[in-house]
This record gives structure tokens, sequence and C-alpha cells, in this order.
């Protein structure tokens, strides 16, 4: 699983949020043998809209909460 911890620094992808119902969603490519991590839409997206990928974190006893609103919401994040 790669992480985009933007905590203290990164750039414009640290504002793509979570969304259960996501317009985006992320892959794991190698160019120039560095690995990156590319954000692909998943359906058209109007200039100005919201950028969202599902986090799809893994299961942990502690949950985080979704505040993602869609009606697909799955409550938590993990």
């Amino acid at each position: 699983m790669n992480v985009i911890d933007a905590t203290h620094e990164g750039n414009k992808a640290r504002f793509i949020n979570h969304n259960c119902q996501p317009n985006c969603f992320a892959k794991t490519i190698i160019s120039g043998g560095v690995k990156r991590i590319v954000i692909y839409a998943l359906i058209d997206i109007n200039r100005g809209s919201e950028l969202t990928y599902d986090y799809s974190f893994p299961e942990e006893d502690i949950k985080i909460p979704c505040h993602c609103g869609t009606n697909k919401c799955r409550i938590y994040l993990n």
C-alpha cells in the first residue's frame, strides 16, 4: 500500500480528499525507474469540481470516521 502524507509538504495531490463514491482513482506506476502515484478520472469532471478518491485504508481496531456524505458512505475510512 502506498500513502500520500502531506502533513509537512507535498504537491497539489494533497488537496484530493476521500470519498466513498469517488470521481478519481490512484494507481502506482514506474516511470524512468521511479515509483509514482498517478491520479486518473473515473468520470468526466467539470472544472472547479472537487477531486476525490477512495483512500482504501486497511481495517483496524480504531475506526476513522468518514464525512463524505454520499449515499454510498461506508461510515468509516477503514
